[in-house]
C-alpha cells in the first residue's frame, strides 16, 4: 500500500476515534443534571469534538469513496469496547472479542478490495 493511502487510512481512523471520544463525553455529562455547568460544559466539548470529526471527515471523503470510509467505521464498535471497559468498567466478553476480530477481517477485506477495483479514488 502506497504512503498516501496508509496516511489516509490514519486519518480516518483518528477521525472515528475523534467521533468516538465525542460519544463518551457526550455519556459521561449524562452522569450530571442537565442544568448543571458539567453537563453544559461537557455536552459543549461533545459538540466542539463532533464538529471537528465533521471537517477531518469531508477532507476524507476527497481522498476515499464513501463506500470504503463508511465501512471502516466499524471500527468504531472496538473503540466503544474499550472505552466502556477502560472508563465505564464495562466486562468484554469472549464474544465481544471474536466479534471485533470479525469486524477487523472484514475491514481488511474491504480495504484490500478498494485497491484491486481502481476507481477514480483507488
Amino acid at each position: 500500500m502506497e504512503k498516501s493511502k496508509i496516511k489516509t487510512y490514519g486519518i480516518i481512523y483518528l477521525c472515528y476515534l475523534l467521533f468516538s471520544v465525542s460519544l463518551v463525553v457526550a455519556n459521561f455529562a449524562g452522569t450530571f443534571p442537565l442544568v448543571s455547568i458539567q453537563a453544559i460544559g461537557l455536552y459543549g466539548l461533545a459538540f466542539m469534538l463532533f464538529g471537528i470529526f465533521a471537517l477531518v471527515w469531508q477532507q476524507v471523503l476527497k481522498r476515499l469513496p464513501l463506500t470504503i470510509a463508511h465501512a471502516n467505521r466499524a471500527v468504531t464498535i472496538i473503540y466503544g469496547m474499550f472505552f466502556g471497559a477502560v472508563l465505564f468498567g464495562e466486562t468484554i466478553s469472549l464474544n465481544m472479542i471474536i466479534g471485533a476480530l470479525i469486524i477487523i477481517a472484514g475491514i481488511v477485506l474491504i480495504v484490500r478490495n478498494n485497491k484491486k477495483v481502481g476507481d477514480k479514488h483507488g
